[in-house]
């Protein structure tokens, strides 16, 4: 990637009234080349709209303008909601679902009443 000195950026997304409808943050690691979509959100009344893709397709043209190898986007596998989305809009990047660990109280483990 060029010698900018970015870190993270985000970009946003307004309505036709100027609120905010959206936005995602992407930083960088330059000894590899990559940039890392950090967050994606929508606002629920306006999802499904194209707002997300529009945001995605901001965060993908801006790797090509920095010289990134590759993007990198990780989303929990309980986040189906999220998962069916990047999977409609092409995956633009490497997309990784990490195991969420949930803790639950095992039987005999429960703290004295």
């Amino acid at each position: 990637m060029d010698g900018k000195a970015f870190r993270r950026h985000t970009f946003v997304a307004t309505g036709p009234d100027g609120g905010l409808t959206g936005f995602v943050t992407v930083s960088r690691s330059p000894w590899n080349r990559r940039l890392t979509i950090e967050d994606v959100e929508v606002a629920p009344g306006h999802r499904r709209r194209g707002v997300g893709r529009a945001l995605m397709g901001q965060a993908v043209e801006f790797a090509r303008e920095h010289g990134a190898g590759h993007l990198w986007l990780e989303v929990s596998d309980i986040n189906a909601p999220a998962i069916h989305a990047y999977r409609r809009m092409g995956s633009p990047g490497a997309v990784r679902t990490s195991r969420s660990t949930r803790t639950r109280p095992q039987r005999g483990n429960r703290p004295s009443a």
